[in-house]
């Protein structure tokens, strides 16, 4: 029980950053800064791609 609720916590965790790294895109791109958008969204695919291969 104790490691399914660790479980759930690192998932919860995980989308919680990759949420943070979407809103982090998408107000770079409202505000005009297209080559923050475009690092920041370089890291969003990066983890994103190490999140689901691991």
């Amino acid at each position: 029980m104790i490691e399914n609720t660790s479980i759930s916590h690192q998932k919860n965790f995980e989308n919680n950053i990759e949420q943070i790294l979407e809103r982090a895109v998408d107000l770079f791109k409202r505000t005009g800064l297209t080559e923050l958008a475009t690092k920041w969204e370089k890291i969003l695919k990066t983890y994103t791609n190490k999140k689901y291969l691991t």
